[in-house]
């Protein structure tokens, strides 16, 4: 089981909209309730709170293709009821498959593609693990030009970098597993005669092309902390506080290569003048790894992280030889999608997150990508890297008190009239279906959509429907 980290609180913000921040956060804020327990009343009647009992978590690693396949005609009708239903609508798809087979129980014009929001993340994340491995990790060098006394900070796409000591995986998620004092560390290492006269610092992130805000964004992302500018270099994601939706530093390469200054400087090295941005000169002199690319995966579709979505992308282009550029980022998807197996016609990407209102996936596609991805050695685990209904993360607000409480994993959508799930659930008689729901066109207010996908899952999630 990999290791997570708390989401912290989302700050409704009115910007925009009543509700535009819910692609970013893609959260609805909830916490686990459940009635005190009666106890024996006291001569004055007092009770004793007690600690309610949360949902068990049920694991979905080793499933196998024991347990008995719900009847897909039951399943069929559930689907077509989600269209039904007056809170959704005609734009509303539907595919429900059997994780281990793929075999289709329910389509609902499953081939159609809509706007999918945040669930582009799942696809995003899957490509990039096939193609590169789960062990694949983001160096971050330092360059040293002994000639002009030049320390050079060389972006390698990590972006999660801590700002002093990484806790290199010691029980944490990917976010501060490596850090720039660790780097600091190595660099003076290297260099004996390092602190023996001023140095000029830089940072190179030239392989990065950009843009590097990608024009498919929508302002309010940056302005509100949802998104920083994707340059391959930065500590924390750029965020300018410990706030999870903190603003943002519009130049997070320099901004990182200011606290790497710091760093140097606490080991003894005087770093003369501004850091600059320019081409990395002399030699490699010291690295740090990042987080391996499932556990940042687990991270970006946790946390619905949209920053390190959008590198994750951009990062897998630089490593199979395509532009770092937003398109070619997303050929580089649509590439490790099709090497796995997915059907991507239909499929179009502006970005690696989901803020794109031009992107366009398939229902059948995301469930494709979840039946392929678990039987996939590399992305097996895509099913642990979700969060756990009623329990965690985007979805730690739903499904309380329901069937579906600790048996279903999904990732959320959300833009405005947009709202999109995709997941995995537990049948009654012990089967595994991946699902996926979206309805774009909508009203404003994407509760009532929301409402009805989680009553799908909650009868799927009851289902003792044998075929």
């Amino acid at each position: 089981m990999r290791a997570r980290v708390a989401v912290g609180a989302v700050a409704v913000l009115a910007l925009g909209g009543a509700y535009l921040w819910l692609d970013a956060a893609d959260a609805v804020p909830g916490f686990l309730t459940a009635s005190p327990e009666a106890v024996a009343p006291a001569p004055f009647r007092t009770a004793e709170a007690v600690e309610p009992s949360p949902a068990a978590r049920v694991d979905v690693m080793g499933v196998t293709d024991g347990p008995a396949l719900p009847a897909a005609a039951r399943v069929q009708e559930l689907a077509e009821a989600v269209r039904a239903d007056s809170r959704t609508g005609e734009s509303t798809n539907v595919s429900v498959i059997d994780l281990v087979t793929g075999e289709v129980l329910a389509d609902v014009d499953a081939a159609d593609t809509q706007v999918p929001a945040s669930t582009t993340k799942l696809l995003t994340s899957v490509s990039a693990v096939v193609d590169l491995g789960d062990d694949y990790r983001m160096t971050t060098s330092a360059t040293w030009d002994a000639s002009s006394r030049t320390v050079t900070l060389v972006a390698g796409g990590d972006m999660l970098l801590a700002g002093d000591a990484g806790h290199g995986g010691e029980g944490e998620d990917a976010n501060g597993w490596a850090g720039l004092g660790d780097l600091a560390d190595a660099v003076a290492s290297a260099v004996p005669d390092l602190g023996s006269a001023p140095v000029t610092l830089a940072v190179d992130d030239s392989a990065f092309e950009g843009p590097a805000l990608n024009p498919e964004w929508p302002a309010y992302a940056m302005t509100s902390g949802y998104v920083a500018a994707a340059t391959g270099l930065a500590v924390d994601a750029a965020r300018m506080t410990d706030e999870h939706y903190a603003p943002r530093y519009d130049d997070p390469s320099l901004a990182a290569g200011d606290v790497f200054a710091a760093r140097l400087g606490e080991r003894g090295v005087t770093v003369e003048g501004e850091v600059t941005r320019a081409s990395a000169v002399g030699d490699v002199v010291a690295t740090v790894e990042g987080a391996p690319l499932a556990d940042v995966a687990a991270l970006t579709l946790y946390e619905s992280d949209n920053t390190i979505a959008e590198i994750t992308a951009r990062v897998h282009a630089l490593e199979t030889g395509r532009a770092t550029t937003p398109k070619g980022a997303a050929k580089a998807t649509r590439a490790g999608l099709t090497a796995l197996g997915v059907n991507v016609a239909g499929l179009e990407l502006y970005d690696g997150a989901g803020f794109s209102e031009n992107n366009r996936i398939s229902p059948a596609m995301l469930t494709q990508t979840l039946q392929l991805a678990y039987a996939d050695p590399a992305t097996s685990e895509l099913p642990d890297w979700l969060p756990v209904g009623a329990l965690e993360g985007t979805v730690s607000g739903r499904y309380e008190d329901t069937a579906a409480a600790g048996q279903m994993r999904a990732k959320t959508g959300s833009l405005t009239g947009v709202s999109s799930l995709a997941g995995v659930v537990q049948t009654a008689d012990g089967r595994w279906l991946a699902f996926a729901t979206m309805a774009d066109g909508m009203e404003y207010n994407p509760q009532g959509p929301r409402d009805t996908f989680d009553d799908m899952v909650v009868a799927l999630a009851e289902c003792s429907c044998e075929g």
